[in-house]
């Protein structure tokens, strides 16, 4: 019975191995801009420290969390992976014949979510032309952090 569940075994390890092989460059891909994106939310909280953001106590010191990067560890190790590879079977085995590229399809939506998060990262908390353009689309993320009402400071400003 011992070898029946080796042979079982080896056959799953064999069968997951080669459908990783064959996302691995999506995930890669993937995983890179997720770390593009943590770096840019790193940026983004070292310029709300510089201008000394600060609101009922909460304020940006500008450093590294490690506590942050339990949610990425998270999308990076397990997220990801798994869900390219759920991709990758359910277009093998259900959409077999169909012309469709669910695990392209699926990194794609995550590049996308990441580069509209980079530069909702890049634009907050900046005055820069480009930056001012892209805070008409997209959200401030200084006011989503640390629930400032940006409305208040533009209006101080302004005066």
């Amino acid at each position: 019975m011992g070898e029946f569940f080796k042979i079982i075994g080896m056959s799953f390890a064999v069968l997951l191995s080669s459908a990783f092989e064959a996302v691995l460059p999506l995930v890669i891909l993937t995983v890179v801009f997720v770390l593009i994106d943590c770096i840019s939310a790193w940026r983004l909280s070292r310029r709300m420290s510089k201008t000394h953001y600060n609101k009922d106590g909460k304020t940006s010191d500008g450093k590294f969390k490690s506590s942050k990067m339990g949610k990425t560890v998270l999308e990076l190790v397990i997220i990801i992976p798994t869900g390219l590879l759920l991709a990758y079977f359910v277009q093998m085995y259900l959409f077999e014949g169909a012309n469709l590229r669910l695990p392209q399809i699926y990194s794609g939506l995550i590049i996308f979510w990441q580069l509209w998060s980079i530069l909702e990262n890049e634009s907050s908390c900046s005055d820069k032309k480009w930056a001012k353009i892209l805070q008409k689309i997209m959200v401030d993320k200084t006011e989503r952090h640390f629930d400032v009402d940006l409305s208040e400071l533009r209006c101080e400003d302004s005066e």
